[in-house]
C-alpha cells in the first residue's frame, strides 16, 4: 500500500480552513440579488409606462370628446400627437395602436351587427341577412364604427402597445415584452 495524499491531520485542517468562503458565498448569492434588482427594475418601468399609457388615452379621449382642431392638423393626428407627448417619448409611435371606435349609445360597445340567425347556431354565418350598423358592407364582431364620431356619439379610445423588456436577463423570466392595453369610452359634447 502506498502512503496517503493527505494525512488526518492535514484533511482536519483544510475542512477548518475557511480563506475563500466569502468569495464563494458572493459568487452564490450575486445571481439571485442581480435578477431580483433586475426585476424590480422592469417591473418599475413596466408601472411607469403602463401609467403613461392610461394618462395618454385619458388626455387624448378630453381632447377628442371636444370635437377641436389645431390649424392644420386632422383630429386623429392630434390624437396620435397627444399619445406622444404624454408617453414622454417612451413608447414608439410607429408601433403603437391607437384604435377609436364610434357607437350610438354606450349599451353597443363590443356588439356585434345585429344578423337574423337561419340556422339556429347563434353565430352569424355567411349568407345571412344583417344589419351593416358601420356601413362597411360586411358584417362585424363589433358594430363600431372606425373614427373619432360626431357631436354627442360614444367613442371608445383604446390604445394597445408592446412594452419590450430592457435587460435580457428578465427576457427569460418576463418573456420579450410586455402588452399594455388602456381604453376609455366617452361621449363626445354637442360640438
Amino acid at each position: 500500500m502506498g502512503r496517503p495524499i493527505l494525512s488526518i491531520g492535514a484533511t482536519r485542517r483544510l475542512a477548518r480552513d475557511e480563506d475563500g468562503a466569502t468569495a464563494l458565498e458572493f459568487a452564490l448569492i450575486l445571481p439571485v440579488v442581480l435578477t431580483f434588482f433586475f426585476g424590480i427594475i422592469e417591473v418599475a418601468l413596466s408601472v411607469f409606462i403602463n401609467s403613461s399609457i392610461e394618462s395618454a388615452v385619458f388626455e387624448a379621449s378630453r381632447f377628442g370628446v371636444t370635437g377641436g382642431t389645431v390649424a392644420g392638423v386632422s383630429r386623429q393626428d392630434r390624437v396620435l400627437e397627444i399619445v406622444g407627448e404624454r408617453t414622454y417619448g417612451l413608447v414608439d409611435m410607429d408601433t403603437v395602436i391607437v384604435d377609436t371606435l364610434v357607437y350610438d349609445t354606450f349599451s353597443d360597445i363590443g356588439k356585434p351587427e345585429p344578423f337574423v340567425d337561419d340556422n339556429g347556431n347563434v353565430a352569424y354565418d355567411a349568407g345571412e341577412a344583417f344589419t351593416d350598423v358601420n356601413g362597411n358592407g360586411v358584417w362585424d364582431s363589433d358594430m363600431g364604427l372606425v373614427g373619432l364620431g360626431g357631436p354627442s356619439d360614444v367613442v371608445v379610445y383604446q390604445l394597445t402597445y408592446d412594452w419590450g423588456i430592457v435587460t435580457p436577463l428578465m427576457r427569460s423570466v418576463m418573456g420579450n415584452s410586455v402588452e399594455m392595453v388602456s381604453s376609455v369610452a366617452v361621449r363626445n359634447e354637442p360640438f
